[in-house]
């Protein structure tokens, strides 16, 4: 009898540990946000060719550093693309992040002339709209969580460890993104810009990242916003704000034409344009697909159940008349 039982048991516990998320890491491959223009190309044209090139070139580059980017030979197209990963990471979370992210952008933004998608540790960006060198401080994603109430002195932490972040990317080397990290008590910040912007240029991506975090998150703990070339993020280590760099809560997303935009400052609703591309938050992306796996699976180990417990009853009725 133990060894029957055991069946059902062993199930239910093997498909929730299959539906439920791992704890306790930063997901390097977490999906933040990805933009998609309206424009798109033909199948078998020069201009798929050339993204499929560029992709391919992003991905060979990851292997080997943080910051890369590519231009078309080709004219008829003016095609050109860059990925940016965390330098602070090794080369082969950078390489698997990459490939992760045009693999995503081939499923969201199948044949769009332009797209990108960030990832928790790398960025990808294709497109022919001259977007290399070029400044970009729109705001793309924001959200702002884990709510310390009146708590002045996170607040004058966070501001300390954001100001620091601004003022290193004036000396930092353009190289590599400006990535960088840092703290103020108890209260960690980072910051990376893409690696085509200038010294002034990343400083002042940085300086309007930190702007928007202490104007939009209030006395939050933990916050994060991703700019058209730039991130910041902050994190408190004390008691739940957040661990491994892993800002928690979050505000809810504002539809806009059936598509998603960051949720801001845990209350605010708003969607923000992008050159074209729309963002979509990685909440609502990833969260909802855990969840149905995780019901789908208790469907199952319940059914599993039932066929069991009916089982048992029948050899029971056949024990019974004999």
């Amino acid at each position: 009898m133990a060894k029957l039982v055991a069946l059902p048991l062993l199930a239910l516990m093997s498909l929730l540990c299959a539906s439920t998320p791992a704890r306790g890491g930063d997901d390097y491959t977490a999906f933040v946000y990805a933009g998609c223009s309206q424009a798109r190309y033909d199948p078998g044209s020069q201009y798929a060719a050339d993204v499929d090139t560029a992709l391919s070139s992003l991905i060979n580059s990851a292997a080997y550093t943080a910051y890369a980017n590519y231009t078309s030979p080709s004219t008829s197209t003016n095609l050109a693309a860059v990925h940016q990963c965390r330098s602070d990471l090794p080369a082969a979370v950078c390489g698997t992040c990459v490939k992760s992210a045009a693999a995503k952008l081939s499923s969201l933004c199948n044949a769009a002339a332009g797209a990108a998608v960030q990832l928790r540790a790398c960025f990808v960006r294709y497109g022919n709209d001259s977007f290399l060198g070029r400044q970009d401080t729109t705001v793309l994603f924001k959200k702002c969580g884990g709510e310390s109430a009146a708590d002045t002195g996170v607040v004058a932490m966070r501001d300390a460890a954001l100001g620091a972040l601004a003022a290193a990317s004036a000396s930092a080397p353009t190289d590599q993104g400006s990535y960088r990290a840092g703290a103020a008590g108890y209260v960690q910040a980072m910051s990376q810009c893409v690696g085509d912007l200038g010294v002034k240029m990343c400083t002042d991506c940085v300086s309007a990242a930190s702007s928007q975090l202490k104007a939009g998150c209030g006395y939050a703990s933990a916050g994060e916003v991703y700019l058209g070339k730039c991130y910041a993020r902050f994190w408190s280590n004390a008691g739940s704000g957040g661990g491994n760099g892993v800002p928690v809560g979050g505000g809810a997303a504002a539809g806009n034409g059936g598509v998603t935009g960051g949720g801001v400052g845990g209350g605010n609703n708003n969607a923000y344009a992008y050159g074209g591309f729309v963002p979509s938050p990685y909440t609502n992306h990833d969260e909802s697909g855990k969840t149905l796996a995780i019901i789908i699976g208790l469907v199952a180990a319940v059914a599993i159940v039932i066929v069991f417990l009916s089982f048992v009853r029948r050899a029971g009725g056949v024990g019974g008349k004999s």
